[in-house]
């Protein structure tokens, strides 16, 4: 009767996590290709959830990583006053925010009082996950040897709308240096090297911020505050 327990004890701790490893020649090839397969894609839709001190901010919208702008509908988790819903647009340097009610970006973008702010350098969750979104493409493969040289890991497979992808861990943009942020990512890759879904933990902040890219999405109208 020992011995039985015994094997059971053992068969259920060899179902745990796998223990995160150095990537294999494959798989940092595959991480390396993320960033220019978003190039090649140009513009994606995605949903997003960003932790914030004052309620989860909740995204819908796109992305145009050649341009290097954003655009999204957000609302704020049990908050409805006039600044916890609106459209949001954001480019490398700076956000613009109009209140509105929308769920998804109104296309073309509605005229009003675009509220347009430079980002912060620190101490923001959302100024931070979004401009990492819009940092996500390079016109070249990233270098897949300095990635498996680098602090870069395997951390398991996963499910994401009915395929087997690789959840890796790397730095914040693959193949380079994290940035100010000291984002934590996690890349969800599937076999084409295309990105289903990233995760940033950011700063201090203990919760991950979450990015689902839902494929190809239509151009962005930049509003003339930005486009200047």
């Amino acid at each position: 009767m020992k011995r039985a327990w015994l094997l059971v004890v053992l068969v259920l701790a060899g179902c745990g996590a796998p223990e995160p490893r150095a990537l294999s020649t494959s798989e940092a090839e595959r991480l390396a290709l993320v960033r220019f397969t978003n190039y090649t894609g140009k513009n994606a839709r995605f949903t997003g959830s960003i932790p914030s001190s004052g309620g989860a901010l909740r995204l819908t919208g796109r992305v145009d990583f050649v341009g290097h702008v954003g655009y999204a509908a957000m609302r704020t988790d049990g908050r409805n006053d006039v600044t916890s819903a609106g459209l949001l647009q954001w480019n490398l340097s700076g956000l613009a925010f109009l209140s509105n009610p929308a769920t998804a970006p109104v296309d073309p973008p509605p005229t009003g009082d675009w509220q347009v702010r430079p980002f912060a350098k620190t101490g923001s969750e959302l100024d931070g996950a979004l401009r990492l979104l819009v940092n996500l493409a390079a016109d070249r493969p990233d270098n897949a040897l300095l990635l498996q040289q680098s602090s870069a890991r395997w951390l398991r497979t996963d499910i994401i709308d009915g395929a087997t992808v690789d959840v890796f861990e790397g730095p914040q943009q693959a193949g380079r240096t994290p940035s100010a942020d000291g984002a934590r990512v996690r890349y969800w890759v599937d076999a084409d090297g295309k990105l289903k879904r990233l995760e940033a933990r950011l700063g201090d902040e203990q919760q991950f911020a979450t990015f689902d890219f839902l494929g190809t999405g239509q151009a962005i109208t930049v509003i003339p505050p930005l486009a200047q």
